[in-house]
């Protein structure tokens, strides 16, 4: 029996230094050049790839039809092409979809089942970092909430098709089991080792550590920030780009605290660059792989940049902080900073202990 063809992905190729777009078609793996070395030229060209290779298949794209006679990867090149550039967070998305159709391949929306939804996630959790690697390398899952997150992009990549009416029925993609979220932050000593490491690291590095820990910022937030919203007169920064509306994942204006302040005002001398992280006067997508080599350095396990953003609200929580300021400086709603760091107050649960030692409260 043909086993089921695998949706384009992208491989990188060692000797040739260059993404190649791999699939399979009619039981046989081919290989097509995307003609770069940079992930996100080569991610164009798998999108246009996919463009190309969808019109091809189905000239006829508009017409309704059941979930037998939709492939996933229809489906999915539909949405990105489409609807993608009306969403902000287009490149998570376009990531997510490569991971999705290298999976689904041309499997039908009539099998995306509760078995095969399962199927996906034990295979990204397991060897789900496997495409796309030298044989060098080890194979490593995701974390299941990056799962998640795609599995997210493909229920609503079914959604808006059965909206915009070219499939029936949409079938029902089950979400994740709900985590705790984890409560790991850095002490003062930890932090200050963190920062002593990142000094002997590439300057963006240590400007973008230092710019998570005392500000709590987002990744995307930091990397696409530009000088034009660095007040350092005012000691303010203005997360949010000019023109862009706040989303639930708000961008808010924070004060600098003065060890960044000094950072910032040595950068600014020498940025030849509209954009605050910069490496050899080019903007800085992802500074996630530098980060992660500085916390190993530094002797730190399980220190994710998201992990400065949590360090910032523990510390203004056990501070005495009120949360409604909490949530200001970290664009949370009031609800979300409460159940994350009220616990971290040094008045948590205060007169329910004074109650219970049998006195009151002054």
């Amino acid at each position: 029996m043909p086993r089921k063809n695998s949706g384009p992905h992208l491989v990188w190729l060692k000797k040739r230094k260059k993404y190649y777009i791999s699939y399979t078609e009619k039981g046989r793996s081919r290989l097509v050049s995307t003609g770069a070395g940079d992930r996100g030229r080569a991610q164009a060209a798998l999108a246009e790839f996919l463009a190309t290779r969808s019109t091809a298949a189905d000239p006829a794209a508009g017409r309704l039809r059941g979930p037998a006679e939709l492939t996933v990867e229809q489906a999915l090149v539909w949405y990105a092409l489409e609807h993608g550039p009306d969403v902000r967070a287009t490149k998570a998305i376009g990531v997510a979809i490569e991971h999705l159709s290298a999976w689904w391949g041309t499997r039908t929306v009539a099998d995306v089942t509760r078995a095969t939804v399962s199927a996906y996630r034990r295979h990204r959790e397991s060897t789900g970092r496997g495409r796309g690697l030298t044989r060098e390398q080890p194979a490593a899952g995701v974390a299941p909430a990056t799962v998640d997150r795609e599995l997210v992009v493909l229920r609503a990549a079914l959604r808006w098709a059965h909206a915009v009416g070219r499939l029936t029925m949409v079938p029902k993609i089950e979400a994740g089991t709900e985590r705790p979220p984890r409560d790991r932050w850095l002490t003062v000593s930890e932090a200050a080792q963190l920062l002593w490491t990142a000094r002997r690291s590439p300057p963006h590095i240590l400007l973008f550590t230092a710019l998570a820990l005392y500000t709590g910022a987002r990744h995307s937030a930091i990397v696409e920030l530009t000088w034009d919203r660095v007040d350092l007169q005012a000691g303010m920064i203005r997360y949010l780009p000019t023109g862009r509306s706040q989303t639930a994942k708000q961008r808010p204006t924070v004060p600098i605290p003065r060890p960044l302040l000094i950072l910032l005002r040595k950068a600014r001398k020498t940025a030849a660059n509209p954009f605050v992280i910069t490496w050899r006067g080019r903007p800085v997508e992802s500074c996630r792989t530098g980060f992660r080599t500085v916390a190993a350095r530094a002797g730190l396990a399980g220190v994710t940049p998201h992990v400065l953003r949590h360090t910032a609200g523990t510390w203004m929580a056990q501070r005495g902080v009120d949360t409604w300021q909490i949530s200001g400086f970290l664009g949370h709603t009031e609800a979300r900073t409460t159940a994350l760091y009220k616990h971290h107050s040094p008045e948590y649960l205060d007169q329910a202990r004074a109650a219970m030692e049998g006195r009151r409260r002054r």
